[in-house]
């Protein structure tokens, strides 16, 4: 790796453009590693691994793809990268093919604070919500330029992030010219760096700007501009338990804490904004909408709903099978809310997952959903599902039905035997999951 100073824009361009066009680009405000020999490694290997909260972003990730990006609903390395963007951790390190992006970062920092402010719900109950509001202000300084070769990057792993394109829209990715290295389980191995240039932060800072990047706005598009942002941003908010808590005002905190930008203050919150704490389907419901036959419920944990169980797994159900012969319907229930991005305009949430029998050895699994409008559950039901038969070896086949939910949508189903496979694992052994 070479080594270069820039000590003027007119420096800096000359240096960016004798590295041609097949590279990428990275900024940092500090250098990490020994000199000439950069480590850069992922957030994963900064900040560790919280499997709960992973395993939320990821689901709300997929969801995002399926909804906005159907061509990469399925792709790992497109799931990670909104965890990276938009505020959580990755096996990735973010890089730029945008030199002016990469000039900006190198010469602004990040902070962050917590706010606290009061609102109300849709019936005017008085709420208070926390909330992570970021920035980045221009520092003064040296920065470093980090000049990355794709086609030794490309052997470690690159995704193009600029093509998560939404038509009619501005995503972050796109507004920062994103690619992705990786998966890493190290840092970036010595061998992708063609070159470091350090250059001062006001250079850094008049570089960007004549590329248009003059605030953190041009990089950060707001809710109007990035529609992945107002889905993530659209999340219920989960009650922040406290002994502390004042008892005719509970706190809450977004289902998934990502930095906000942008100022989102609202007085009374729209019907479609829900503010979970904790409620339970009997506590306000003596029925559920679409059970023909009445059952009981289940308590799951969240897991099972955010989880992954392996899809190449038989359908095997005893567990499950045994509460369906003693009781008919099953509504499986976990102690959260989940939001599809389909459903951005509705107040309605998935609270689990349902099995209804239909015939002899003939059961639809469906999901279980609310209405959630503010602070109060105000009803549930099961959405159509799809039917599967139980064969004589135990293992369940999807059995098509004329009156099965026609979204053509096999993800959305995968989810819903995904759950049931982790409710049966939990239903066998429950102390597994404490």
């Amino acid at each position: 790796m070479k080594q270069y100073a820039a000590n003027s824009v007119d420096e800096l361009n000359q240096l960016i453009a004798s590295f041609g066009g097949d590279v990428l680009f990275r900024g940092q405000t500090s250098h990490y590693g020994e000199e000439g020999a950069p480590s850069i490694g992922t957030s994963f290997d900064r900040k560790g691994c919280i499997p709960r909260e992973m395993l939320k972003w990821c689901r709300y990730s997929q969801g995002v793809l399926d909804a906005y990006i159907t061509q990469h609903r399925e792709d790992f390395g497109f799931q990670q990268a909104l965890l990276q963007h938009y505020g959580w951790r990755s096996f990735y390190v973010d890089c730029t093919s945008n030199p002016a992006v990469a000039a900006w970062f190198a010469s602004h920092k990040y902070t962050e604070n917590t706010t606290l402010e009061l609102s109300e719900d849709v019936e005017e109950q008085s709420v208070m919500v926390r909330k992570r509001m970021a920035h980045y202000a221009p520092v003064i300084g040296t920065g470093h330029l980090y000049v990355i070769s794709k086609q030794a990057a490309n052997q470690v792993g690159l995704v193009d992030l600029t093509t998560l394109t939404v038509e009619g829209f501005r995503p972050r990715t796109v507004a920062q010219s994103a690619w992705l290295l990786g998966p890493l389980q190290n840092p970036i191995p010595q061998n992708c760096y063609l070159a470091q240039i350090t250059v001062p932060s006001d250079v850094l800072q008049n570089y960007a700007a004549a590329g248009g990047l003059t605030d953190t706005n041009t990089l950060f598009p707001s809710p109007a501009e990035d529609p992945i942002l107002k889905s993530l941003l659209g999340l219920p908010w989960e009650e922040i338990k406290s002994e502390a808590a004042l008892k005719n005002l509970p706190a809450f905190k977004r289902a998934l804490e990502l930095p906000e930008y942008h100022p989102s203050y609202v007085k009374i919150a729209r019907a479609q904004t829900a503010f979970y704490r904790g409620t339970r389907i009997l506590d306000t419901q003596i029925s559920i909408d679409g059970d023909p036959h009445g059952g009981i419920f289940v308590e799951i944990p969240d897991m099972a709903l955010y989880g992954s169980a392996d899809r190449t797994k038989p359908l095997r159900f005893p567990e499950i099978e045994k509460l369906i012969k003693e009781n008919g319907t099953i509504a499986f229930e976990a102690d959260t809310l989940i939001k599809h991005p389909t459903h951005d305009h509705l107040t309605l949430y998935q609270k689990g997952v349902g099995v209804i029998p239909r015939g002899a050895d003939l059961f639809e699994v469906c999901e279980l959903i609310v209405k959630h409008p503010g602070v109060q559950l105000t009803g549930a039901g099961f959405i159509t599902g799809w039917t599967y038969r139980r064969q004589p070896s135990g293992v369940w086949i999807r059995e098509a039905q004329p009156t099965d939910c026609a979204c053509g949508n096999p993800i959305v189903h995968a989810q819903h035997i995904s759950a049931l496979h982790i409710a049966e694992e939990f239903l066998r052994d429950p102390e597994a999951f404490e």
